[in-house]
């Protein structure tokens, strides 16, 4: 590599393609090292390997992979640095001699990788966990036949589930779990309910799908071709029993679900997750009347994610007399909550920062990132205040109504926002999380403190904080995620 880059220097070349090169040597070392990582490990021991695909996996360490790791329960097919497919066809008995391979996330952003899904699942028809994200939208070439459409399949139903059709007599593919993402399944009928049993499923995740209504009014064996998209998940919501876990993010929806869909799962419900917006700036949040009515009936849940009434920051010595604080009340009614996020980020006015000047100085830009700095630190510590006084008053509900863990409360973490830009907060704001900790005065008193901490160490503090991964995990903006 070296006599390669000295070879390289020594042209006569453009310093645009000298940036494009020592751009790319960051990869190369990372597809060496994971190369080497697979090379020294030895046979047989893991059993999930898993790559950011946002970057190409080297298809040699792929095949490495898969030939030495054969106990793998868990695999990814991403973007490659070289066509997969004729590798596979060399090697026609790769995923077959993987007995123990159970889940499989799949992100096609060719023809070739969307081929290479196909038989992994023609060879592993018993899989049971299937993601599917189209990544299409990453590439150069985007086909215009890409999903289902009234006339015929999609490149991608038509592709993945070949070796099944026709798909009237095929023997459905026996699921867990099923997540798909950017699909469009208006047309789904013909198509995934066909090739999918879907009375398997324990757990089914769908993420920017358009015309899912569609897939919710056929689950509730009701076939007609229009149905309200709100009616047509609310009625898949009646008509499912037992569920454990319900997350709901869609955007341009008219209102929220009615509380009486939440509320039949009471039984068993443990995490719940509500978001839906007309536009970015005109966020549904529920009636006090209505989250009164879910916190009353699901005294299961542990984890919660949802929409709080807007609350100034610098009221916090008043907003007992908001909706706001009616809603930290109704969160009393709810016995064995762990992790709380809030996603509407709270308003807190400060005073503009200064015009830039036509000439600014190295004195202003220090002045004016100072200002920038101070008023984010203020924001935090304001948010702190509001959070500690949340875990307070959980330990009062749970001291009164004898719930909790005698002490205190179960409430261990509160989060505020997700991925996004607040309009009451200058910057991109990333999601904020608390944990409950301890301060100790001189004397050896220890009392409650609300800790700031960061997003990769909240699972280590509570296990039971995955909804937080709902919230803030965004393909798009991962790379400025650093941070988190």
């Amino acid at each position: 590599m070296l006599d390669k880059r000295r070879q390289y220097h020594s042209d006569d070349s453009s310093d645009e393609e000298e940036a494009e090169d020592s751009t790319a040597i960051p990869g190369q070392r990372a597809q060496f090292t994971v190369g080497l990582i697979l090379d020294r490990l030895p046979s047989d021991i893991l059993e999930m390997f898993s790559w950011q695909n946002w970057e190409q996996l080297s298809v040699q360490n792929f095949l490495a992979l898969c030939k030495k790791q054969k106990k793998l329960k868990v695999i990814d097919i991403g973007p490659m640095d070289q066509e997969l497919l004729p590798v596979l066809q060399k090697d026609p008995d790769i995923f077959k001699n993987m007995p123990e391979l159970l889940s499989v996330d799949m992100y096609p952003d060719n023809l070739d990788r969307l081929k290479s899904c196909q038989k992994l699942l023609q060879d592993k028809p018993n899989i049971e966990y299937l993601n599917v994200c189209e990544s299409f939208i990453y590439g150069e070439d985007v086909p215009s036949d890409l999903h289902d459409s009234s006339t015929r399949p999609g490149l991608i139903t038509r592709t993945l589930f070949s070796h099944m059709q026709p798909w009237d007599k095929c023997d459905p593919l026996k699921l867990k779990n099923l997540d798909l993402d950017t699909i469009d399944l208006r047309y789904s009928p013909d198509t995934w309910l066909k090739v999918i049993k879907f009375s398997t499923l324990v757990r089914l995740e769908i993420r920017n799908c358009p015309g899912a209504e569609a897939l919710f009014a056929r689950l509730m064996d009701n076939h007609a071709s229009e149905w309200p998209a709100l009616e047509a998940f609310e009625g898949l919501l009646d008509t499912l029993t037992n569920l454990e876990d319900i997350h709901i993010v869609v955007s341009r929806m008219r209102a929220l679900p009615r509380p009486s869909a939440i509320t039949h799962h009471r039984k068993t419900l443990t995490s719940l997750t509500v978001h839906t917006e007309k536009d970015s700036f005109n966020l549904h949040t529920y009636s006090q009347e209505d989250f009164g009515i879910i916190c009353i009936q699901c005294t299961e849940l542990r984890q919660l994610s949802i929409l709080f009434p807007e609350v100034t920051l610098n009221w916090l010595d008043k907003f007992l007399s908001t909706n706001f604080a009616v809603f930290l009340g109704h969160l009393g009614k709810l016995p064995n909550l762990i992790t709380l996020n809030i996603r509407r980020w709270p308003s807190y006015p400060v005073p503009p920062p200064p015009p830039l000047p036509s000439n600014p100085s190295r004195e202003f830009f220090d002045s004016y990132q100072s200002t920038l700095k101070n008023m984010s630190e203020t924001y935090e510590h304001e948010l702190q205040r509001i959070t500690q006084t949340i875990f307070e008053s959980s330990d009062v509900d749970a001291k009164a109504k004898g719930y909790g863990l005698g002490n205190r409360s179960r409430l261990s973490v509160v989060a505020w926002g997700g991925n996004g830009k607040s309009r009451h907060h200058s910057g991109k704001l990333k999601q904020i999380p608390f944990i409950r900790g301890l301060k100790v005065d001189p004397f050896g008193q220890t009392s409650l403190l609300a800790v700031r901490t960061i997003w990769r160490m909240v699972q280590f503090a509570e296990p039971e904080s995955d909804i937080l991964n709902h919230s803030i995990y965004d393909l798009h903006d991962v790379h400025e995620s650093q941070g988190l």
